[in-house]
Formats: C-alpha cells, sequence, structure tokens
C-alpha cells in the first residue's frame, strides 16, 4: 500500500465508497472524505474507511472560531480520522488551536 496516493471518495452514496474502497485498499492507504460524502453519509463514512483498514483523510476545510475548531479536530480524532484541513483565512490563533487539539498523536493538520 502506498503512503503518496490518495484517493477522493467523491461520491454521495456509502456503499459505492465501500465499494470503492474494497476495490482500491490493496494499492491505496488513504482515502479522502470531502463535503458531499460527509454531508450525505455523517461520520459513518469515515467510520468504514477505517473499518476496512484504510485511513480518512477528512477534507472539511474547518474555518470557526477557535475554540469551535478545536471541538471539531478533537470530534474527528475521537472519529478516527488520519489527517484534516483547516482554512488558514481562520487566521493564526485558529490554526494553533487546531493543532493543540490534534495533540502529537491525533490527525495531521494540512491548511489550505
Amino acid at each position: 500500500m502506498s503512503d503518496k496516493l490518495i484517493v477522493a471518495l467523491d461520491t454521495d452514496k456509502l456503499e459505492v465508497a465501500g465499494q470503492l474502497i474494497d476495490k482500491l485498499s490493496s494499492i491505496v492507504k488513504i482515502f479522502k472524505v470531502g463535503s458531499q460524502l460527509f454531508t450525505a453519509c455523517g461520520p459513518e463514512v469515515v467510520r468504514l474507511v477505517a473499518g476496512k483498514g484504510a485511513k480518512a483523510f477528512l477534507d472539511l476545510k474547518f474555518c470557526d472560531i477557535p475554540n469551535t475548531v478545536a471541538k471539531a479536530v478533537k470530534s474527528a480524532k475521537d472519529l478516527g480520522a488520519y489527517m484534516l484541513t483547516v482554512h488558514t483565512l481562520g487566521g493564526r490563533e485558529m490554526l494553533k488551536a487546531a493543532v493543540k487539539s490534534a495533540g502529537p498523536d491525533g490527525p495531521i493538520i494540512l491548511g489550505g
């Protein structure tokens, strides 16, 4: 499996996402869960990815007040997200809160 390849689960159907993971999990380790799939299927999709032995990249671009983003990061961590995105326009304090909430063993924080 490759850590260098990330496949986007660009669908709004949990069943389709699961089929894609099943087909590719022998060569892909990380699957991106974006707004479309997460909004349609909720946190269950992150559990699905992890349950199939893969890593979930939660691409929701968190951007809010620091406290809210910190809690969102904690929720993502509790779900088992391997990495997630935050929007850098949220500012320095928001970014620091996200990193602090993730902790040393939490999800990788990507800014964009």
